[in-house]
Formats: C-alpha cells, structure tokens, sequence
C-alpha cells in the first residue's frame, strides 16, 4: 500500500515538473515569435525609409521608437542581440552622431537583421 502511494506522489510530481516545463517552453516560443515580429517591423520600416530617402541617414524618431520596442522584445531571447538593436534605436536618434565618433561600426546593417531573423525561426 505504502508503494503505491509512494508512486502516486512521484506520478503527480512528475506531471507537474512536465507541466511546468512545457509552460516555460511555450512561453520561450512565444518571446521568440513576438521578438522575431518586433524585428521584422522595425526591418520593413528602414528598408521603405532607406528606399524612398536615397539611402539617407536622417534623424527619424519613429525609427528609433521601432528598433528600441525589437530591442526590449528580442532581450527576452538573446540579450547581445537585443543590446545591437538598443544601439540602432539610439543611432536612428542623430545618425550623424555615429558617424562623426566613427561608432558606426556598432550599428547592425539590415543584411545582418534578415541572418537573425532566420536564425530566430531556427529556435522555435
């Protein structure tokens, strides 16, 4: 009797283990897929910006607003790559900045973005 009992506490902390870690695994996927949304927006939104302005670096606050929400969703997922997003947020604000403290090359190009967007799919 005592077994028996014994093995329903272990089959109900099992379940219970294995519930919680589905949860967590769903709610990864999740982060990811709302990250890989926030990313994708703000790519869509500098392409057409990039495209219609010759390729210009004009300060844009709407820009900085889009890469600073990919950045805050994506830190949920891979930290380093939300902290490169944080920047293009911050380069969007005074472009010229970036280029004047030759601190450009801390800005992630677009071709980069499209690599870990694929690699964000990757994960799920």
């Amino acid at each position: 009797m005592s077994a028996v009992f014994n093995i329903r506490i272990l089959w109900n902390v099992v379940k219970d283990i294995t519930t919680y870690l589905t949860g967590q695994a769903d709610k990864k996927k999740e982060n990811v897929i709302e990250g890989h949304k926030a990313i994708n927006t703000a790519f869509i939104l500098t392409y057409d910006y990039l495209r219609n302005n010759n390729g210009e670096y004009k300060p844009n606050t709407e820009l900085a607003e889009v890469w600073n929400k990919a950045s805050a969703a994506i830190m949920k997922v891979d930290l380093e790559l939300g902290k490169m997003l944080y920047n293009k947020s911050r380069f969007w604000l005074d472009p010229r900045l970036y280029f004047n403290l030759s601190r450009e090359s801390e800005i992630i190009e677009l071709n980069r973005i499209v690599d870990e967007m694929e690699r964000l799919i990757m994960k799920l």
